[in-house]
């Protein structure tokens, strides 16, 4: 068992990381541009996008991990495994399937994407009455995550000032 993550996979972490934020940060900022404007066109653009990219890069990590050398995890009881892989799982499942969802609802909605010339093609056939019900379910799936996410960092946390463990390191690049 290897003590530390491969430092590709804890750049990985690191970077999705800064995704998830302008990510989240592009939605919750939206509302200071007015519609047909381009700093919210600008705003939209950056949440498809980067939702997509963190798509891809969720896949790469998962994949990266599965081929790395398991961890040696200092043992704190069956209920801390168990938080941890159901986190694991949940957060990875929502870096996966919301990108899915949110591009099946751009198709519902007809909103053409593109960046660099590269137009996003379209998985769903318009339906503005499938689209409002599919899109509050991704903002609730968001809003899962953002309590995942909190309960990951939180639970960093106690590894680092109450457990005084190294198991907070495994993902740090430094």
């Amino acid at each position: 068992m290897a003590s530390h993550y491969r430092p590709i996979v804890i750049w990985f972490h690191w970077l999705m990381a800064v995704m998830l934020v302008i990510v989240c940060l592009s939605m919750e900022f939206i509302s200071l541009y007015p519609k047909g404007s381009s700093g919210r066109t600008l705003m939209l653009s950056t949440h498809y996008l980067l939702g997509l990219v963190i798509l891809i890069l969720a896949v790469i990590r998962l994949w990266l991990c599965w081929r790395s050398e398991p961890i040696e995890k200092p043992d704190h009881g069956h209920m801390q495994k168990y938080v941890a892989r159901a986190v694991f799982i949940l957060l990875y499942g929502l870096m996966i399937t919301l990108p899915i969802i949110g591009w099946v609802d751009i198709g519902l909605w007809d909103v053409t994407v593109s960046a660099l010339g590269w137009q996003l093609p379209q998985i769903a056939s318009p339906d503005s009455v499938i689209a409002e019900e599919l899109s509050q379910i991704h903002i609730l799936m968001a809003k899962t995550g953002y309590g995942l996410v909190g309960l990951h960092g939180t639970a960093a946390l106690y590894h680092h000032f109450i457990l005084k463990n190294s198991l907070h390191c495994a993902p740090s690049p430094i």
